[in-house]
């Protein structure tokens, strides 16, 4: 079973996730506010099989919180995807989306997915980058 950390700043949002994520059944789900609290989450319980970030949040965004997992020093060398959330509709365009990913794949981010999405874009993605395919 997958295990997943999101990483959103708005509560709705959260919930709407979780929901999404409960559809493709997927349960074994925690939620953080931001990255500080994320990063307290994964000191403490590491073995996430995923992380959905939200990718403009305050006071760490997505990025300062990848580069912040990186310097943990158990997870060092352990690869956990991370797909970017994120409602900038210019990354819809591929090329853009490349060159936005094209730096963050050192910190881990392996995908960006457009809010709001699918449940089907959400298992897309799941299956692109953990290899999750439900049922």
């Amino acid at each position: 079973m997958l295990k997943v950390l999101i990483v959103e700043d708005t509560a709705t949002f959260r919930l709407i996730v979780r929901r999404q994520l409960a559809a493709l059944g997927i349960n074994s789900v925690t939620t953080a506010v931001d990255g500080e609290e994320a990063l307290e989450l994964l000191r403490a319980e590491p073995d996430y099989d995923v992380i959905l970030c939200d990718w403009h949040m305050a006071p760490m965004d997505g990025l300062a919180f990848c580069a912040s997992v990186q310097s943990i020093p158990y997870l060092r060398g352990r690869h956990i995807p991370v797909v970017f959330m994120t409602g900038d509709t210019k990354l819809a365009d591929p090329e853009r989306r490349r060159r936005a990913l094209s730096p963050a794949h050192s910190l881990g981010i392996t995908e960006i997915l457009i809010k709001p999405f699918t449940v089907s874009d959400l298992r897309n993605v799941l299956a692109r980058c953990a290899g999750y395919t439900p049922y």
